[in-house]
């Protein structure tokens, strides 16, 4: 799956990558690290592009590469049992997707879909896991990066099985903030390719609910939308509803 970087300087592609890659999100995991590991996890594996909807991970599937983002958001999907299919999170440059089937050998639990042009690092689990007993710093940061995604999940199945819509949205921009948030003069911009479908998606909501939220985030001064952009414009308010407790209108 992917395009692997080619042309004359094919050996070449982790360098320029690692050029590349000066500033990374605070909360992601290539940030967590120290610099000689991050170096030398720059240097791993083949880099490949993705155009928009391809797969990097298919679930089910029993194939055990890891993947470093390096440019561009995918979207982590999964399926039910009903057929339905749901948006567990989004994941951006400097994120690592597909460890776990690296660390457990078991079967892809989600697939992970290119949202925008994507470049990505795609390190064998070999090579992932002689790169963590060389460093074990970043062993560590491994574990928090997996502790973090299970506490968000966890949180990501008690709101979308009991919040209002209204909270469940204002907690999921919330998290989006700290993670993605750019700021400029308007505000918070989420620079993130998302659309109120997957903001349907994530909620558990009907688009129709999810619409009503966006307007009362509007009516209230603290979300302007736009195509695939949102600016948050009061964060505090934004947190506050998250945590907000109350009967859905």
């Amino acid at each position: 799956m992917g395009t692997t970087t080619d042309l004359d300087g094919a050996r070449d592609a982790p360098a320029r990558a690692r050029a590349a890659e000066t500033h990374w999100p605070a909360r992601s995991f290539v940030a967590d690290l120290s610099p000689a590991p991050r170096e030398a996890l720059l240097g791993l594996g083949t880099v490949r592009r993705y155009a928009p909807h391809e797969a990097l991970v298919l679930q089910g599937h029993l194939d055990t590469e890891v993947y470093l983002l390096a440019a561009g958001y995918v979207r982590v999907v999964g399926d039910t049992a009903s057929g339905r299919t749901v948006l567990l999170a989004l994941r951006t440059r400097g994120d690592l997707v597909g460890e776990l089937a690296a660390l457990d050998e078991g079967p892809r639990s989600a697939s992970v879909l290119a949202a925008t042009p994507v470049l990505a690092h795609s390190i064998g689990r070999s090579a992932f896991l002689r790169f963590l007993r060389a460093h074990p710093d970043a062993a560590e940061a491994v574990q928090r990066s997996v502790t973090r995604k299970l506490r968000m999940a966890t949180r990501h199945r008690m709101e979308t099985g009991s919040a209002p819509v209204l909270v469940r949205i204002c907690g999921i921009l919330d998290g989006l903030v700290a993670a993605y948030g750019r700021p400029t003069s308007e505000g918070v911009q989420l620079d993130v390719p998302l659309s109120q479908l997957d903001l349907a998606m994530l909620a558990g909501a009907s688009l129709p609910s999810v619409q009503r939220a966006a307007a009362e985030l509007r009516r209230r001064a603290i979300l302007t939308t736009g195509y695939l952009r949102l600016v948050v414009h009061d964060v505090d308010a934004l947190r506050a509803l998250a945590q907000a407790a109350g009967e859905e209108d």
